[in-house]
Parts: C-alpha cells; structure tokens; sequence
C-alpha cells in the first residue's frame, strides 16, 4: 500500500513592504470558518483551547488541488475560495512565501520547504514543477529505511522551529511512505508594549454564563492599544501589536456578556471581514489598562472531520479521491493531524506547529480584560493575511 504523507510546521507572518495589494480574504474566509469547524469538533470531545495554523492547511489542499481532477478538483476549488484562474493562486502562493521571510531584533520567522519523495516513485513532472513554484526543494530517499527518514525529517523541522518541534514524526508513521512534503516554520515575536511579569497575578477564569471555571496567571499593563466593539461578530475585540515596526498583531476576540462562544465562532464564520477594521479608532490609539492571561497550549487536531464539516470530502474517499496530477497511482487522504504549540508570556509569543497529512492508494471604555472564553487570532497587519487562530476557554495557571 503506498502512502504519501504531507509534514507541516507553520507558525506566523512577517511584515513586508511590497504586498499590500493582494487580498487574503478568501483565504480568511476559509480560515474563520475552519477554526469554527475546529473548535466545535475538539469541544465536543471536552477538548476546549485550540491552537492552529489554518495556513498550513489551505497551503497544503491549495497544492493538492492542482494535482487533483473532477469533483474532487471542485470541492477543493470551492471550500479553499481558490482563484479560478491557476496563475492567481500561484500568485497567492507566492505573496505568502514572501510574507513568511523576516528576521530583526524584535521578529524572528524562518521558512523552510522540502518534499522528499521515494526513488521508485514516480511523481508527474507537473507537480513537481507546482511544488518548485511553491519553493518547495525536492529530494530523493530510500523511504524504506524509515528509521533514518524520521531522523532526517524531524531534524529538518527541529533545525527549522529552534527545536520546538523535536518530533515530527516517528518511523511507524513512514511505513509504505513514498512522499513526503514538509513545511517548517519558527515564528517569536516581543510585545511592542511588554507586560511587567511583576504585576502578573492569579486571577479568576470565567465562562459566557459568568461562572468561575478556573484561574489563571493574569497579565497586566497599560498601553496604547486599538480597542473596541463590533456588532457583527459580538465581540469585544482588542489589538497588540509586536515588535517596533508593529507589523502584525495578536487580536484578542472577547464575547459580549452573556453571548456564548459558540456564538461568537458561528458569527466569525458567517458575516463578511467588516470586523477586521470597523472596531478601530481614527487617530492615535487610546491608552488602555489591559488584563490578558498567561497562556500556553499544546493542542493536537485530527484535520479530516472538521475539513469534512467544511465541505471537503471527496479527497477523503478512498473509491472517490481524484489525484491523477501527483502520479498514476490513484491516491486518497487517509490521514491528516496537526499540531500546534503556542506560549503567551509577559515578553511576547512564541509558537510551532505540525501539520501530517497521509494519502494513499485507493484501495468595556478603556479597559479590557479577557478574564473568561476568547479567541485569537495573529494577523500581519500590511495585509489583514490571517496565520495563526485558536480558542482560550479552559483555563490553566501558567
């Protein structure tokens, strides 16, 4: 049985001078409406605080989607928001892999792209022509020898994620592999305005119903932040900026009272990206006494189901999957899981991720204070491009 698996390690973006015309909000799209599909998924198992790089994933399916055919294609075309023209979506791809470059005092992103394939295994020179585009080098193995692949690939991604990702894969997740793509990226940003860990101090964790659910380590300072309400998703929302250039930021997305979660995801999921900019000022932002918890999670995520809730199933078929552009084998996705670390401190935010996909052959005024369930987001500024999304709802003293 042939396996193609598809390694990922995303984390965030980087700012850039020279892609400020390039609209990301299909992309977005996709990404508020996975992260709801994610969440309602993973909760339903008692699994509330997600972290993800939806990113990865839309990169992964998008290069998927120019080897694929049919309904497949179709599927993939729609619930991707994919351009109908092909060189657009190169484009795309093209504008992220810039995005994905930068390192400075305050901002350290590195990228690195490999595909390492099988010697047997015969890829179609298309897609290996798709996946160079993608900046994607491509290299020749003996994935038999499975043990001395798994070393090879999870010392890529460790070199590539400042060795927050030690273990990517093992060798039983190689066996019967002829492909593989790995994606890997490190991102650690400082605060703009750092929080003094001096005034750091326990504090109560609530839920939409205003019932105590935990504590957690709260963060405080008061800075100049854009601040402020929207109707459109229900939510109080509030933007910290990182690094001196002030690039990209975390936006923390808090229901209004007595709104659930749920709701609030379901919204982001639904209405247009008016949100993005209609909760911000005219004018110099405000000054703002902020209250953000300390926070890390480690948050594991089987992608099938909530793709599938997204309208992406026939990939996932094994008598349907069309695929005839990355070889002559009919190929299917079996197995799709990703990972995702990420740490909220007084100094800023650090964060990794992986990402494994397996194909086979067919057979308030002036204050904030995120004491209760929230959401995030990390955005790059220049270009409202989303990168990293996740829920903070089940509390932890960090």
């Amino acid at each position: 049985m042939w396996k193609l698996f598809v390694l990922v390690s995303i984390v965030t973006s980087a700012p850039t001078d020279d892609l400020a015309g390039i609209n990301f909000n299909e992309i977005n799209q996709f990404t508020l409406k996975f992260l709801n599909n994610v969440y309602t998924f993973q909760e339903s198992y008692g699994d509330k605080n997600v972290a993800l790089s939806p990113l990865s994933v839309w990169n992964i399916f998008s290069l998927l989607a120019e080897g694929s055919a049919g309904e497949t294609f179709t599927e993939l075309m729609r619930e991707l928001r994919l351009p109908n023209d092909l060189r657009e979506t190169q484009q795309l791809h093209s504008a992220i892999v810039k995005l994905l470059k930068s390192e400075d005092h305050d901002v350290t992103l590195k990228s690195q792209t490999a595909m390492f394939s099988d010697n047997s295994f015969k890829i179609h020179r298309e897609f290996c022509e798709s996946a160079n585009y993608y900046s994607t080098d491509v290299y020749a193995v003996d994935t038999k020898n499975t043990t001395k692949l798994a070393n090879d690939i999870n010392y890529y991604v460790c070199v590539a994620t400042e060795g927050r990702i030690r273990e990517a894969v093992r060798p039983d997740l190689l066996e019967d592999l002829k492909l593989i793509l790995v994606d890997a990226l490190y991102f650690k940003a400082s605060w703009t305005y750092p929080f003094d860990p001096s005034e750091t101090r326990p504090d109560a964790f609530y839920d939409s119903q205003g019932r105590t659910i935990g504590s957690v380590n709260m963060m405080y300072h008061k800075a100049p932040h854009n601040v402020g309400d929207s109707e459109l998703i229900g939510a109080q929302i509030l933007e910290m900026t990182y690094g001196k250039s002030e690039e990209f930021s975390m936006l923390i997305l808090l229901p209004f009272e007595g709104l659930p979660l749920k709701t609030m995801l379901n919204n982001l999921a639904t209405q247009s990206l008016d949100w993005m900019t209609e909760y911000k000022l005219n004018g110099s932002p405000p000054e703002i006494d902020c209250y953000i918890p300390r926070f890390t999670i480690s948050s594991r995520t089987d992608l099938i189901r909530p793709l599938q809730y997204s309208g992406i199933q026939r990939i996932f078929d094994a008598d349907k999957a069309e695929l005839p552009g990355i070889s002559d084998g009919p190929l299917f996705v079996s197995k799709t899981v990703q990972n995702v670390e990420i740490d909220v401190t007084e100094e800023g935010t650090v964060a990794a991720a992986s990402t494994v996909v397996g194909l086979e052959d067919r057979i308030l005024g002036q204050r904030f204070e995120a004491n209760k369930e929230f959401a995030f987001i990390i955005t790059n500024r220049s270009t409202g491009l989303i990168i990293l999304a996740g829920v903070y709802a089940e509390p932890q003293l960090v």
